[in-house]
């Protein structure tokens, strides 16, 4: 303590400013010893390091120039999961056909892939990429069960010119499109320009989506079925191709008279009807010689089936439903 010249007594603040100094000397001390805190893009560990290293050679892989526009961009989904980039799924259509659908189940969104098409090309028609001419649907061979759909999707187009030797071959379309609806508006189309061509994307937004998985059986008819089957959904009348003979070619009929599909899957709301249209041709395929029209309400499980009379086949159609819900499922064994 200290007096003035009155005599009072002072407070000691010079020992305590001294105290306050000395406490947070050693306090910066302490947080110089803590460990600096670590970005994700530092790593400490060899095999940190490792991981790290082969994922910026995963994005300089899969980035690439193209010289129509002079930009660069990603043409692989690499981001999603950077291991199994060229893995198929294992999972198929009709998964819960036969399960036990809990009373809280709840329907999941999907998207149904309306087609694929070029509408420009550098280097003239027809092309040796499914033989397309302009604004001709390239034919698609999936998905080939219903999408799980949560708002957006990656979609990686990699199209190329046959030539005469494959080492050949020219890069027509090389692109990397993403699907983000807001739920609205219900069909999305998306055009990428690039290297020899322009192609465009049409999708559709299906809410509280059922899966519903065709199979068509020739009960009775020539050998060779010539026509078309497309499939779409009274909300959404874009045609999605299932199988085209102009494309493929006179389907023969098997023993057990299933016609082999380009796609078999559709997805449909619940609130929805799923129309199949049968074209079927004679031996002049110009000729349509008669169109027949299924409709089919979505359920939660099960199949439906339907026989018609389409010129000269008789035909079997069945449609099998699944869906998707957001809790654990029990299967029937």
């Amino acid at each position: 303590m200290a007096e003035d010249e009155d005599g009072e007594v002072l407070p000691a603040y010079i020992e305590e400013d001294e105290e306050e100094a000395s406490a947070a000397k050693e306090q910066r001390r302490q947080q110089s010893t803590k460990p600096k805190k670590r970005w994700p893009w530092e790593f400490a560990t060899p095999e940190e390091e490792a991981k790290n290293k082969a994922r910026m050679d995963l994005l300089d892989k899969h980035y690439e120039h193209d010289p129509k526009t002079g930009h660069g961009s990603y043409v692989r989904a690499w981001f999603v999961d950077p291991s199994d980039l060229d893995v198929e799924t294992q999972y198929g259509p009709m998964r819960h056909t036969d399960s036990i659908i809990p009373d809280d189940h709840r329907l999941r969104d999907s998207l149904n892939v309306l087609c694929l098409k070029t509408v420009s090309s550098d280097v003239g028609y027809p092309i040796s990429v499914y033989g397309t001419d302009k604004n001709e649907d390239l034919i698609l061979a999936g998905p080939t069960r219903g999408l799980f759909y949560t708002g957006e999707a990656f979609f990686e187009i990699n199209l190329k010119i046959k030539e005469d030797e494959e080492c050949n071959d020219r890069q027509f379309t090389k692109a990397l499109i993403d699907v983000l609806l807001a739920r609205s508006p219900k069909v999305s189309t998306r055009t990428v320009p690039g290297r020899l061509s322009e192609v465009q994307l049409v999708c559709a937004y299906v809410k509280n989506a059922l899966e519903g998985t065709f199979e068509i059986k020739i009960r009775s008819g020539p050998e060779v079925f010539c026509g078309n089957r497309t499939a779409c959904t009274t909300d959404v009348p874009n045609n999605i191709i299932l199988y085209d003979s102009d494309v493929g070619g006179g389907m023969a009929v098997a023993d057990d008279g299933i016609i082999q599909l380009f796609r078999r899957v559709v997805a449909v709301s619940e609130d929805e009807i799923l129309i199949l249209n049968i074209d079927a041709c004679g031996s002049d395929l110009n000729v349509n010689i008669s169109r027949c029209i299924s409709m089919f309400t979505p359920r939660i499980k099960g199949a439906d089936a339907e026989e018609v009379t389409c010129g000269l086949y008789k035909i079997r159609v069945e449609v099998t439903w699944s869906m998707s819900v957001m809790v654990t499922f029990y299967l029937v064994m």
